[in-house]
């Protein structure tokens, strides 16, 4: 009787104790998206005959997978898991019957059942998915807009963690790779902002962004900010990200006023341009005629002053619009400094344009073009205290400054007329330039020429009284050592600029500056030319001397005296000037509204080499008049100096030229 039960007590925890079916000992973590095996395995290999395995969700009951009469039943499992999850058929029959499950979702966290039935034996074991890591970004779509709107890019993060906790969630815009907006460590970071967005993006609240909210808005849309732009959110070795386009831009009131502007300063040099150049031709001054050149000058160019104004405020940068815009308004006076009807003006205002038109325009061109190095100085200083940088800050504040004053006070009195001085006070401001390089680089040869040469000339200029330069053929001497300084002057500063400016912060300014240093250094070519004539007349030591300083006053390009010569040049910059500038500012607008980025990064590059062919030719027509009224007192001069140099004259000399020869020999 006890062998019995004992045998039935037995009999009783086999069955009981059934198979013995293995899984993991720890829950999983998964990636979402990803795939998982779930493990499931016996230790002994089970025969294939009446096997059936079982993977059920715990919780709903939900069929996940069955394996049956030796081979898989899709049929039978969920529509859920249809193609996703699978065994590995030949590992069966070896005991084996985890379940690889891939495209994880979140709905698929939670705990698994793998029942196993063999004959007349049972067991399981449960495997538990406890977390999905995932990063979705969304929000993707287009925006379409006018300029001057805000717009908001949506951007949406949903992930397995708090938000606040990514390691980074930044926008940027594709095309030029420019930092726009930057999350992190649970903070904006505003220092990481391109310059070109500063001021006019933002996220939304704290709240919206603990809800995965990474929308940011966009305000007083430009035409720049056309493109593609890109949400990126990381954390650990999770990434995605989502695209958001601005596409093509219309044009806002301010670039239709722009438009508007450019056809105004392009349509009135085109009509009023040959009636004005007829009136040149017969020297008509008429009410009539005079009426039409004043409206061909001063209608076009203020116009076109005004459209780069409009351009400075919704695209260009602030040294570029305030340049053009000086160029072109200055260009009114220049115009009637050669005007050949400038006789018509009152005396007061006469004499203002002859005495102030160029130094004028070279003082505000200058004070606008270097406005940056002024900015950048102070702020060197302020960080370093260095008592010299502020000294060149005050150097470059002051000497536009005096000069202005002198313009102004040379054009409307009748006190003084003294060229040297504008001469000297532009020459100081090359060489404060120059000594801005000089400390802002270091020292080295091609530095020291910028920086040296303008205060040699200025030696040259201001001991001119000296018995050196005291006779014509001398002073010829002079003027050359002065037309060599100038060049080789004007050639180290134009190649510096271009050389230096591109390893400053003013890289996309170098081309303009460099255009700009060669155009200051032709008005002041102009201005030595005039204190160059004015020796030439005061130092001549003929007998009619007087007579040569009456000639020399009157070589500048104004006067009555019309020419072909000047009427050519005056409509070159009346005409030519005006349509130039009022296509390249047009056609600029077009294409950036067009491409959503800048064709010239400075217009400057276009304005300014064709504003230089205005003054040059002015300069021509001066030397040409300079010449035509002063032939013969040159000729003689040249010859006085190649005797100095001892050379053998060509020709057989007159008595009277005997006579001044001996004269000269003697002293």
């Amino acid at each position: 009787m006890g062998l019995n039960i004992c045998l039935f007590l037995s009999g009783v925890l086999f069955i009981c104790d059934g198979l013995h079916v293995l899984g993991p000992s720890d829950p999983l973590i998964v990636e979402l998206g990803g795939s998982v095996m779930l493990p499931c395995y016996v230790e002994a290999p089970l025969p294939l005959e009446e096997l059936e395995v079982e993977w059920k969700g715990a919780d709903s009951g939900t069929l996940v997978h069955l394996f049956q009469d030796g081979e898989s039943r899709p049929e039978a499992q969920n529509q859920a898991y249809s193609g996703r999850a699978s065994f590995f058929t030949e590992e069966v029959e070896r005991g084996n019957f985890s379940l690889l499950l891939t495209n994880l979702t979140t709905k698929d966290a939670g705990i698994y059942n793998c029942s196993v039935y063999s004959q007349q034996e049972t067991g399981q074991t449960s495997v538990e998915i406890k977390e999905i890591e995932y990063l979705i970004v969304t929000g993707g779509h287009v925006v379409s807009a006018y300029v001057g709107e805000d717009i908001t890019m949506n951007c949406s993060v949903d992930s397995h963690i708090p938000p606040e906790k990514l390691d980074e969630v930044s926008w940027k815009k594709v095309d030029q790779q420019i930092q726009v907006l930057i999350f992190l460590n649970g903070e904006v970071q505003p220092e990481s902002t391109h310059e070109r967005y500063a001021d006019r993006v933002e996220l939304f609240s704290r709240e919206e962004i603990q809800k995965g909210n990474f929308s940011f808005r966009l305000k007083d849309l430009r035409t720049e900010d056309k493109g593609q732009y890109i949400c990126e959110a990381f954390f650990g070795e999770f990434a995605d990200n989502t695209t958001v386009e601005v596409q093509q831009l219309g044009f806002s009131s301010m670039h239709t006023g722009i438009l508007l502007l450019c056809i105004i300063a392009f349509v009135v040099p085109v009509v009023l341009g040959y009636p004005a150049y007829v009136s040149l031709k017969r020297n008509d001054n008429s009410k009539r005629a005079l009426a039409v050149q004043y409206t061909l000058v001063c209608c076009s160019n203020i116009a076109l002053c005004l459209a780069f104004i409009l351009w400075g405020v919704i695209e260009g940068f602030l040294t570029e619009a305030a340049t053009c815009s000086a160029i072109n308004l200055l260009r009114i006076l220049f115009l009637f400094w050669i005007a050949p009807y400038l006789d018509t003006f009152k005396a007061i205002l006469q004499r203002f344009i002859k005495r102030s038109a160029i130094t004028l325009e070279y003082a505000v061109i200058a004070a606008f073009a270097y406005s940056g190095f002024i900015v950048r100085l102070w702020h060197n200083y302020q960080q370093t205290k260095n008592i010299v940088r502020l000294g060149i800050i005050i150097v470059l504040l002051s000497l536009p400054f005096l000069l202005c004053i002198n313009i102004f006070v040379q054009g409307l009195t009748k006190i003084f007329k003294q060229e040297q001085t504008n001469y000297i006070l532009t020459e100081l401001i090359n060489g404060a330039r120059g000594c801005y390089v000089v400390l802002t680089y270091g020292v080295n040869i091609s530095k020291l020429v910028l920086f040296i040469l303008p205060f040699l000339e200025m030696i040259f200029v201001y001991f001119r009284c000296q018995c050196l330069f005291n006779r014509g053929s001398r002073v010829l001497i002079r003027m050359s050592v002065l037309l060599i300084l100038e060049i080789v002057c004007a050639s180290s500063s134009v190649y510096i600029h271009y050389d230096l400016l591109d390893t400053l912060d003013f890289r996309k300014e170098r081309d303009g500056l460099t255009c700009l240093a060669a155009y200051l250094y032709v008005l002041t070519g102009m201005l030595l030319f005039k204190v160059v004539i004015d020796d030439y007349g005061l130092f001549s030591r003929r007998p009619h001397s007087n007579r040569t300083r009456q000639v020399v006053e009157s070589s500048t390009v104004t006067g009555t005296q019309r020419t072909s010569g000047h009427a050519i040049v005056y409509m070159l910059g009346a005409v030519g000037l005006s349509c130039v500038n009022s296509v390249a500012l047009a056609v600029e607008l077009i294409l950036k509204a067009r491409n959503g980025e800048r064709t010239v990064n400075d217009l400057r590059v276009i304005l300014v080499p064709f504003e230089c062919i205005f003054p040059i030719g002015c300069l021509v027509l001066q030397i040409s008049e300079f010449w035509g009224k002063n032939r013969e007192n040159l000729t003689k001069d040249f010859k006085d100096l190649c005797q100095l140099c001892g050379c053998k004259q060509a020709s057989v000399d007159s008595p009277a030229e005997k006579h001044e020869l001996e004269a000269l020999r003697s002293t």
